[in-house]
């Protein structure tokens, strides 16, 4: 056999293989549309395709992990303005079952469409378009109240025992992912504690593509620049992995930050600090943490404390180390996310949680002498007195007959913030 006619054999072969290895991982695809198929003809009542399509997805893509999901056309806008921190909405955060009896507005945006009618903290939302949704989910109302700019929605709201009615426009909404002590009355927050003007208090709510800057903003509005400093990560369940590591980096000058680790532990990409940081380098950190702070909060923390930048205050965080790409499909009006990696912090330790029996070593710890539980009473008083305090209708100095030096004493209905701004005094050695 001539050497031609042998590389061609070469090549029919290898096709040959190819053919046979994709026609045994298709069987699997073909099986399932021919199931779709058999339904859709066959079943007893009347079914719809789309649904069935979308159920096998969800399915498949569940029975990997439970931070693998199938994003629908329906929910793909949703899911990517949490992240760019803009929709089309009222401008109102809410809490509900299971953690209050009823759907209550725990704050609205200052001079958003919800501010400017009215709507206040502690409001309970009866019913939406007609329609009773007090004992529903944050995360069931949320569609009923996003939509298109320009476009309105009728709001029952109970205060006082009182029901009103509220008819609302929806406007492009910007979400604030940086927090602080108080708002003004002009709806700007103030992020040195009133309790100690020295430290700075920064509170994030999510990782998203602003959250950076905003960080940045609150740091470098400050005056006088902050001593000390107290960034509150709970309930923060993350976010944008970039938007941490990036976090991180204004407080470190070199070294490593992050590491991810996708298949075979192979390592896809580590992050690590320039030189340069937003405050001195002496200048004290204290993170908060809690079960519910996870991912790109997780990433934070670990960072800190690993690079002994910070010390951590709370309880365990949730213990969620893994990596979720966005995957677009149905020509991008659809997208799949799925876990792609791990991630490490700087000490190597691993965060993911596997659930497996006997399993100790995950999550982000609180530093020695720093784990403070909470009671249900002192978590309603803490959310109460945050609720409370970022109303632009909220005036300390006024309920101390407006003594414009008064010293805030609810930081001791909050046990784990109260321990953070003692350590971080401590550090600073009361130094005036």
């Amino acid at each position: 056999m001539s050497t031609g006619n042998l590389k061609w054999l070469c090549v029919v072969v290898l096709v040959c293989v190819f053919c046979h290895g994709n026609a045994k991982s298709l069987s699997g695809v073909r099986d399932l549309a021919l199931v779709m198929n058999i339904i859709d003809q066959v079943y007893v009542d009347q079914t719809d395709t789309k649904k069935l399509y979308q159920a096998a997805m969800n399915g498949m893509l569940r029975s990997l992990d439970t931070n693998t999901s199938y994003i629908s056309q329906e929910q793909l806008p949703s899911f990517e303005s949490i992240f760019d921190q803009e929709f089309g909405g009222l401008g109102i955060a809410l809490d509900g079952p299971p953690r209050r009896p009823e759907l209550t507005v725990a704050s609205t945006i200052f001079n958003s469409p919800a501010f400017r009618a009215g709507i206040r903290p502690g409001d309970v939302i009866a019913r939406i378009d007609g329609e009773n949704v007090r004992n529903w989910t944050t995360q069931a109302v949320a569609p009923k109240l996003r939509g298109r700019e320009g476009t309105s929605v009728r709001l029952n709201l109970v205060r006082d025992g009182q029901e009103s009615e509220k008819l609302v426009t929806r406007e492009r909404i910007e979400i604030e992912s940086v927090l602080g002590d108080r708002r003004r009355d002009d709806g700007r927050w103030d992020f040195l504690l009133q309790a100690d003007p020295r430290i700075a208090y920064i509170r994030i709510e999510l990782f998203g593509e602003k959250t950076v800057n905003e960080f940045k903003k609150a740091i470098e509005n400050c005056n006088p620049q902050p001593r000390g400093l107290i960034i509150d990560l709970r309930d923060n369940s993350g976010g944008l992995l970039l938007a941490a590591a990036q976090i991180c980096d204004l407080f470190l000058d070199d070294g490593p930050i992050v590491t991810t680790m996708g298949r075979d532990q192979r390592i896809d990409d580590q992050l690590t600090a320039a030189v340069g940081t937003i405050l001195p380098n002496d200048c004290p950190i204290a993170v908060l943490i809690n079960e519910d702070s996870a991912s790109a909060s997780e990433i934070l923390a670990g960072c800190l404390k690993d690079r002994g930048r910070a010390i951590i205050v709370g309880t365990r965080s949730f213990g969620k180390g893994s990596v979720q790409n966005v995957i677009p499909i149905e020509g991008g009006k659809a997208a799949i996310r799925l876990t792609t990696a791990y991630y490490y912090p700087p000490s190597g330790r691993r965060i993911h949680r596997r659930n497996q029996e006997n399993e100790q070593d995950w999550g982000i710890d609180p530093s020695e002498g720093c784990q403070v539980s909470m009671s249900d009473e002192q978590l309603a008083a803490t959310v109460e007195r945050f609720r409370e305090r970022s109303s632009p209708s909220f005036d300390l100095a006024a309920e101390s007959a407006e003594d414009e030096t008064a010293t805030d004493t609810s930081i001791e209905v909050d046990p784990q913030l109260e321990l953070a701004f003692e350590k971080i005094q401590e550090m600073l050695g009361h130094r005036n």
